[in-house]
């Protein structure tokens, strides 16, 4: 155990040692402090503020060598500046590459590691992360170990949650709530391409983030929102979490996944079975949040909030707010549809059909990841990560669904930037329940439409750069590699918890299924066979101990007690 440090010298021996300042530089900094404020050597505080004044150290890294701590500063090439969201997200900390970009480290604890099926969901989890790449989700972007310790590198983020900001202004106009959800409908689009559900979609994880990084005007007009809290859960990161608690929600039938607050009716009954349109109704709880100054149906019961989600309908917005634009309520109530069905069946129809009530401010606008040019450079060459390739786009909706209502006078979205992603992993991949720069990011164009050229990549800052080809479409993981198309080359580029799903083939209609799902009801296989034949053992055997208790009873209650035997008939 580390014992604090009691002598301006043993602070910096310790410092010297964990690598944080060369040794020489420390020693000159502790000349100059002697000089400048003529310190003794017991005033170790004291010297440990001179340091984060000089910025030469953090007052995290301060207060960890104060304690006696002369390791765990550096994993891999980041430098750990502080640790992010103390107490509830114990593994995340921010830091800082050599190049000078910023990041988020979520560090999966050692003593969590040590469980594989944890460690196979972490690694599993963050590969998946690694291939969403939208202005409006959280970025990840490397995966590793060093030493023993798993993480992931995530993109730093500073401002306010959408919480955050309605706890202090309550309410957002029509036009600026509007613009708000629509980010986050584009951020959901992305993932929906990706067959991922967020599940968890609420204020809190939807970030603000402020033009250029800088705070100005209470207003989010020139912000960015990005989805957080995609996959990899709290407690996987949290050392005190119960071994239990640390599986995936979705191994437990009818396990109710998300917040009340924002949760679909048919999420709370079996999140299993949801799908992005319980997403698109947990959107639309979030507006009407922005709108009303609170939650659809606020309930300190959780029972009767989810009851009342599935039976009830909020009250107008014409009860709560006064100048409804016209056409508004009718876009909300497909949002809050009480069934699937009626709601919009993609996260871009319920956007577009919000697009006309934007009628001020700026578009979406949103700004990607601000990446350093040279961390980028070092991403796509030296780190040699894996990045995504594109996935097959997301199915049409079943003929069976009725289409929601439609908005008249909608205006149609600009394409969204996306970018084109490295093999994505096979669909079935059932995954259980992440804020986390300078510089800037390349964004590409959208994949062009069939029969039309595609669109070329714009470069970096808008001032030339690296073109990239249009990725060609994907193909299931299962067909033959004789079908596949040639790879095109390019550089690489909290409450109940979050799930992050990837949906199964089966959910995907139109797409062809592998062998093992593709097959007859009647046509079993091996393993088919076994499980009949102990079943059919089983039911064989509980008939006979049946049969055999009854006959014991029946036997029991035929026999008179001793001593009562009847007498014998005298002739």
């Amino acid at each position: 155990m580390a014992t604090p440090t009691a002598a301006v010298r043993d602070f910096c021996t310790l410092l010297a040692k964990s690598k944080l300042l060369p040794a020489a530089e420390v020693e000159s900094l502790n000349r100059k402090w002697k000089d400048e404020a003529g310190g003794a050597d017991d005033q170790v505080e004291a010297f440990a503020k001179y340091l984060v004044g000089k910025r030469v150290l953090t007052s995290w890294q301060s207060a960890m060598v104060q304690r006696g701590r002369a390791d765990g500063f550096f994993l891999d090439a980041y430098k750990i500046l502080d640790q992010i969201g103390k107490g509830q997200m114990g593994g995340v900390y921010k830091a800082v590459h050599p190049l000078g970009q910023l990041v988020a480290l979520k560090i999966l604890p050692a003593s969590r590691a040590k469980d594989q099926r944890v460690l196979g969901r972490f690694q599993r989890e963050a590969r998946l992360l690694t291939q969403l790449d939208h202005p409006n989700v959280v970025r990840a972007f490397q995966v590793g170990e060093s030493g023993g310790r798993h993480y992931i590198v995530m993109e730093f983020l500073e401002g306010e949650t959408l919480d955050e900001v309605l706890t202090r202004r309550k309410r957002l106009p029509v036009a600026e709530a509007v613009r708000v959800v629509r980010q986050a409908l584009d951020g959901l689009q992305h993932l929906h391409d990706r067959r991922m559900i967020h599940r968890d979609l609420k204020p809190t994880n939807l970030m603000i983030i402020p033009a250029g990084g800088r705070g100005g005007a209470d207003t989010t007009w020139e912000g960015t929102v990005k989805i957080l809290d995609i996959g990899l859960g709290r407690e996987l990161f949290d050392e005190a979490a119960a071994p239990g608690q640390v599986e995936t929600q979705l191994t437990v039938e009818g396990a109710v996944v998300g917040t009340p607050d924002y949760m679909a009716p048919e999420q709370a009954k079996d999140a299993r079975s949801s799908d992005v349109r319980a997403d698109i109704y947990s959107l639309g709880c979030v507006l009407y949040r922005c709108l009303a100054g609170r939650p659809p149906f606020p309930d300190a019961n959780i029972m009767t909030q989810m009851l009342r989600h599935a039976t009830e309908s909020p009250p107008p917005l014409a009860d709560v707010m006064s100048d409804v634009p016209a056409g508004l309520q009718a876009v909300l109530d497909s949002f809050l549809a009480k069934t699937a069905d009626a709601r919009f069946q993609t996260p871009a129809a319920a956007s577009e059909a919000l697009a006309r009530f934007q009628t001020q401010g700026p578009g979406t606008n949103p700004a990607g990841a601000e990446m350093i040019p040279a961390y980028r450079q070092w991403l796509e060459t030296e780190s040699q990560i894996e990045l995504p390739k594109s996935p097959p786009p997301s199915p049409p909706a079943p003929a069976a669904h009725p289409a929601p209502p439609r908005v008249e006078g909608g205006a149609k979205r600009a394409d969204r930037p996306v970018r084109d992603p490295v093999p994505a992993a096979p669909p079935v991949l059932p995954s259980a329940t992440i804020k986390p720069g300078t510089g800037s990011m390349t964004p590409l164009q959208s994949p062009a439409k069939p029969g039309t050229a595609p669109a070329p990549a714009l470069p970096a800052g808008g001032k030339g750069g690296p073109s990239y080809p249009a990725p060609g479409p994907a193909v299931p993981s299962w067909q033959p590699a004789a079908t596949l198309p040639p790879p095109v080359l390019r550089p690489v580029a909290n409450e109940v918890e979050v799930e992050l799903v990837i949906l199964p083939p089966a959910a995907a209609p139109g797409l062809p299924l592998p062998p093992e799902v593709d097959r007859r009801l009647w046509e079993l296989d091996r393993r088919d066979v076994i499980l009949l034949a102990v079943g059919g053992m089983g039911v064989l055997g509980a008939v006979g101990i049946g049969y055999g208790l009854a006959r014991l009873v029946r036997g029991l209650k035929s026999t008179p007690p001793d001593g009562d035997a009847p007498e014998e008939k005298k002739e």
